[in-house]
């Protein structure tokens, strides 16, 4: 495994590599020629190759979006054709290609605030990798699946894991792999969440005793009483499916693993559905 992440002055960093067997100046128009992005990159990209030239980004499904921060970087370290740095956004995106006897390796280094999406980020870009391996004229690479991927490294990151907060609850924040429509389905079931009755049961840690629901907003939020707390689950799109926060307040961390395990349970039956 190539893929390592790691904290660095507050901030999550994603380290990838991968060993291709092409040239340097081959792979390096690949990575910053806007007709060769458009074959491998996640976005449509305009940029000016200079330092401190802007660069803007664009998606396929939203080619009309206004063009605010979010969309735009600068290039912060340019050294053709070895390296390439620069921003998207809050993102720091730092591209070096390094020769060898076969080619050369691709290392990207990915700067960025959202640890609990670092797995949707490894498995976006390890596709990203095989659509280049195909740009550069590589062999055919076989098709991965995106949410098996994802999962993968949800593991190996320790992304599956709970926190106790300072006030002794527990908190989790977990990206899934479907839409927030069928997580809600899949834990809701049959029943229906309705003000004032009990939660419907996949709402509920083993052991949790729950009380009624308090507030209701399909398919973004529930929440419940319990004797010392509250508990609410939080549903909203991620990066590749919902992004899921649950919160249970007050003396809670004998519930951490109960959480764990229903959590898991959960994004593991995702896997199994059709994103559709």
């Amino acid at each position: 495994m190539t893929e390592t992440l790691s904290t660095e002055n507050g901030r999550t960093v994603l380290r990838m590599r991968r060993e291709l067997r092409h040239p340097v100046d081959k792979v390096w128009r690949a990575i910053t020629e806007p007709a060769q992005l458009a074959g491998w990159f996640p976005a449509a990209v305009e940029l000016d190759l200079r330092l401190d030239g802007p660069i803007t980004f664009t998606f396929e499904e939203d080619p009309g979006a206004p063009i605010d921060e979010e969309s735009r970087g600068v290039i912060r370290a340019f050294e053709p054709p070895r390296l390439i740095e620069y921003t998207w956004g809050t993102e720091v995106l730092r591209w070096e290609l390094v020769p060898t006897a076969d080619g050369c390796t691709l290392h990207l280094t990915a700067t960025h605030d959202d640890r609990p999406g670092s797995a949707s980020f490894t498995s976006g870009w390890l596709l990203c990798f095989d659509a280049l391996e195909k740009v550069v004229g590589g062999s055919a690479v076989p098709e991965k699946d995106y949410a098996v991927l994802h999962e993968h490294f949800v593991k190996v990151y320790g992304l599956d894991e709970g926190a106790v907060r300072e006030d002794g609850g527990v908190r989790f924040e977990r990206q899934l792999v479907r839409p927030k429509e069928l997580v809600w389905q899949l834990l809701a079931g049959a029943a229906t969440a309705t003000m004032g009755t009990l939660p419907p049961a996949g709402f509920v840690a083993k052991g949790v005793e729950a009380g009624p629901v308090t507030e209701v907003a399909e398919p973004e939020r529930l929440t419940y009483s319990w004797p010392r707390g509250e508990v609410s689950w939080t549903l909203r799109d991620g990066n590749g499916g919902a992004r899921l926060v649950l919160i249970q307040t007050g003396p809670a961390s004998d519930y951490l693993e109960a959480w764990h395990d229903l959590i898991e349970a959960l994004a593991a039956e995702l896997v199994t559905r059709d994103a559709s």
